[in-house]
């Protein structure tokens, strides 16, 4: 990372809930981490920082707003207060809650200019949202979308197409493309067999429990073969009683959070993602940089990351029947495997890569402070 300078650098701020283990995220995090010295970096988070602040480079401040709760309005005044007295040029937000803030202290500065973001494309979302966001939409000077199907989507909304962009995920494809480390099937209690994996946040829409209605009829083809859930949140509990029912449970391994996803996604033999919507999923991505054939649905970004039949295998959503052949296929036959696992890592190297993304974004700064 290159040294930042104090004297003509560009304060950017960045606003997230928290920095906690998920794609957006991630995605902030790794964008702070490369940024040049052009610019200067400030993250704050609306609760306490989380788990990833850990992540974050020494030189790039994390300042908290020490929420209680999404119902403390304390936290909301007191960054639109810091948004009046320090006048940032630029200010970019993520999420929903984040989106709101950011808009609505873009008000006290006109000097700010304010980039929200679109990180997934709802099915349905509850109506006080859907009103919220409509009513301040048009206060985003320039809106980023991490996918066409979101570009489009909050275009309908209401955004001006002029201010929509869209700026891929990007990873460091090294980082996630590596061998397994000696030993570390041992090391996680994993007896041998083909391993079949998914990272992400357990909440409903990732389709957890439509894998988990899969795995017996895996299961029956593939007696040695491994399920692997690696994340954590809401649903562990319920997801937890779905695998105890399961005659085969004990080849289910839920191991919540883990700070080591690369070597975990270099154990895998099949990366599998039935989620129900998306933006552009970085744990996708990420599986491509592994090189890892890929069973996912064919919704939103995902679709734009993985062609069928080319990067992996487009399966119905909450087709639980369709999402266990799909697996199987990939298990039994190892050079068809082989192949989408190849063609998905040369598309991420080609195109998904961190340094296009953080160039993207520099990119897309330098545009507006010249505006």
């Amino acid at each position: 990372m290159l040294q930042r300078s104090d004297d003509d650098s560009i304060p950017v701020w960045y606003l997230i809930g928290t920095l906690t283990v998920g794609g957006a995220e991630r995605t902030l995090v790794d964008l702070v981490s490369r940024l040049d010295d052009r610019f200067d970096p400030v993250i704050w988070t609306i609760a306490e920082p989380g788990p990833l602040a850990d992540a974050v480079p020494e030189d790039v401040p994390v300042r908290s707003l020490g929420a209680q709760s999404k119902a403390d309005v304390r936290a909301p005044i007191r960054f639109v207060r810091a948004v009046r007295r320090e006048r940032p040029p630029l200010l970019q937000s993520f999420l929903f809650f984040d989106n709101t803030l950011a808009r609505l202290a873009g008000l006290v500065s006109p000097e700010t200019t304010v980039i929200t973001g679109v990180r997934a494309v709802p099915d349905s979302r509850p109506r006080h949202r859907e009103w919220i966001d409509r009513t301040t939409l048009r206060l985003s000077d320039a809106i980023v979308s991490n996918s066409e199907a979101g570009a489009e989507w909050i275009i309908s909304r209401g955004a001006s197409a002029e201010c929509v962009s869209v700026i891929p995920n990007g990873r460091d494809v090294d980082r996630y493309h590596q061998p397994v480390p000696d030993g570390y099937s041992n090391r996680l209690g994993l007896p041998e067999g083909p391993v079949v994996g998914t990272v992400g946040r357990l909440i409903r829409r990732k389709g957890h429990h439509d894998l988990i209605a899969a795995w017996p009829s895996i299961r029956a083809h593939s007696d040695d073969a491994q399920l692997v859930l690696v994340g954590d949140g809401p649903e562990y509990d319920r997801l937890r009683r779905e695998v105890d029912q399961l005659e085969c449970g004990d080849s289910v391994h839920l191991l919540g959070r883990r700070d080591d996803v690369p070597e975990l996604l270099a154990l895998f033999d099949v990366f599998a993602f039935p989620t129900y919507y998306e933006g552009l999923p970085g744990a996708l991505l990420e599986a491509m940089c592994a090189e890892l054939p890929i069973v996912t649905t064919p919704v939103d970004g995902c679709s734009e990351l993985v062609e069928d039949g080319v990067h992996g295998t487009h399966v119905p959503v909450g087709d639980v029947e369709e999402l266990a052949e799909a697996i199987i296929q990939y298990v039994e036959y190892s050079e068809l495997a082989g192949e989408h696992a190849a063609t998905a890592h040369e598309r991420a190297v080609s195109s998904f890569s961190l340094e296009m993304m953080v160039e993207n974004f520099q990119e897309l700064y330098d545009g507006l402070m010249r505006e």
